[in-house]
């Protein structure tokens, strides 16, 4: 009788054991909680300008706040709403980002594109470590069809660094108008202040 309960015992041991997870197992990695959208390596100044349109496109604050430098200072020549104020900082750059993104993110049926054109008469300087790059840009913001509803033009001055692990991020952008008839990136950007 003893050796049936213990036989018994044994087999009802074996069979939990083997119906449970193993406790000593790793777990599965977690899903993503954000999109991590698209973000290449910033090993040039060139992929710094290509990641800032993947973010705007995607709307991943994540991504734009890693192509800045934790010195980064944003200039422009004048808002049309605000005269006198021709600047601001890494902390508001990136609030004014997060609630632009939010916003995007919440109204589904508008979008963001940015096309970057390089200047004939500015070549890129890309030194060591220091880098200014000038381009003619146009934002649009369209709906989800591509119809354009908001176009913002002017031309950007974009310096960057190169920091740690030969990855380059922006330290300072200058947003110029390029027709004063016409709102530029500023404007665009001040809406979310």
């Amino acid at each position: 009788m003893r050796l049936q309960r213990l036989m018994l015992l044994f087999v009802c041991t074996l069979t939990i054991c083997s119906c449970a997870k193993n406790p000593f197992s790793t777990r599965d990695n977690e899903e993503p909680t954000e999109p991590v959208g698209t973000f290449i390596p910033p090993t040039s100044p060139l992929i710094v300008l290509e990641n800032l349109r993947f973010a705007y496109a995607e709307l991943v604050i994540g991504n734009f706040v890693q192509c800045l430098d934790s010195n980064f200072t944003y200039r422009f020549d004048f808002l049309q709403t605000l005269p006198g104020d021709t600047a601001w900082d890494y902390r508001q750059e990136v609030n004014l980002t997060t609630k632009m993104f939010s916003a995007f993110s919440a109204d589904k049926s508008r979008r963001i594109t940015i096309e970057f054109t390089p200047q004939v008469d500015q070549p890129d300087l890309v030194l060591d470590t220091t880098a200014t790059l000038i381009r003619s840009y146009i934002l649009s913001v369209t709906d989800t069809l591509g119809t354009v509803k908001q176009n913002f033009q002017g031309i950007a001055r974009f310096d960057l660094v190169e920091g740690a692990f030969n990855f380059w991020s922006l330290r300072r952008w200058e947003d110029l108008h390029e027709d004063l008839d016409i709102n530029s990136w500023a404007e665009f950007k001040n809406a979310y202040r």
